[in-house]
């Protein structure tokens, strides 16, 4: 009999082994995959629709250097990727790929737009969405590790880990199996839309070959850390996110102990939990209605 101690042990030891030296960036990938399911919910392959709605935080992983535009384009100039009408697993990437931009898709309810997105460069941007907001209160009770102007970044992680965890506990409790799935089995045809999109494009935008894959490789790896954490029992799961948190945070030259981040992220769910299901049912509910939507 597997006796709780020593799942939580193998949890831990799990972690570490996952863990590396990865340490960065948005975790809100639970919340985009509920959104998906929701607004496409008879698309029969599920694990590259899961897949695609996550796909555009792949930029973020990439060398600046090497894909400047990056999330400029994967979140405001390719929102509807060209999938072939015939390939079910294309199509199902190129749906969630499309429920996630900034300009219209979930990311627009949780973090704001930009007016200027269409030249990539200069964007004025009022990022005055829900996650923002929130970061910024949780920061003012934590302000010794989370006083982070301008963005805030580890109180937008502890809030975005918080929705998640809300939807989980409160809405599907298979997020975490359903996330976890995306990033293991997603189709080869998916990085091969995103190739043909974003690699060897002859103008300014896109990337080349090597940096989308590192990228991606990188995106995933990340994901499965996540995704495995949140298919956790509750207490484990608590431990686990916090040693997750450490590391992130020693990643942004802050200091904190795991027991401090899970007292970040259960003031960040009580924060959230009266709240926080209404971006989210605005975000489908407007998604849903689009006449430009991947039918």
């Amino acid at each position: 009999m597997v006796t709780y101690k020593k799942w939580f042990n193998l949890g831990l030891v799990i972690l570490t082994i996952l863990l590396g030296a990865s340490t960065i960036q948005a975790f809100n990938s639970a919340t985009h995959i509920y959104i998906a399911e929701r607004v496409f919910p008879f698309t029969f392959d599920k694990i590259n629709l899961y897949y695609g709605s996550i796909a555009p935080d792949i930029s973020l992983y990439a060398d600046i250097e090497k894909w400047p535009y990056g999330f400029c384009e994967t979140h405001y100039k390719f929102i509807k990727l060209p999938y072939r009408w015939w390939n079910i697993n294309e199509k199902a990437f190129a749906q969630g790929w499309q429920t996630h931009n900034e300009i219209w898709g979930a990311d627009s309810y949780a973090h704001g737009t930009c007016d200027n997105f269409e030249g990539c460069c200069r964007m004025s941007c009022d990022y005055k969405g829900y996650v923002n907001l929130k970061a910024w209160d949780l920061a003012q009770f934590y302000k010794k590790y989370l006083d982070q102007p301008p963005y805030y970044e580890l109180a937008h992680f502890a809030v975005e880990v918080a929705i998640d965890l809300l939807l989980v506990d409160e809405q599907d409790p298979d997020l975490g199996k359903k996330l976890l799935k995306a990033a293991l089995f997603r189709s080869p045809a998916d990085f091969n839309l995103m190739t043909k999109v974003f690699v060897g494009r002859g103008d300014r935008y896109g990337t080349d070959l090597e940096t989308l894959s590192s990228a991606e490789s990188t995106f995933r790896d990340l994901v499965i850390k996540y995704a495995f954490a949140l298919t956790l029992p509750k207490d484990l799961r608590k431990a686990v996110l916090g040693q997750l948190g450490v590391e992130i945070a020693k990643g942004m030259e802050v200091e904190i102990d795991s027991a401090t981040v899970q007292e970040i992220i259960q003031t960040a769910v009580e924060l959230c939990q009266s709240d926080y299901y209404e971006p989210i049912q605005s975000a489908i509910e407007s998604i849903k209605i689009r006449k430009d939507l991947i039918k």
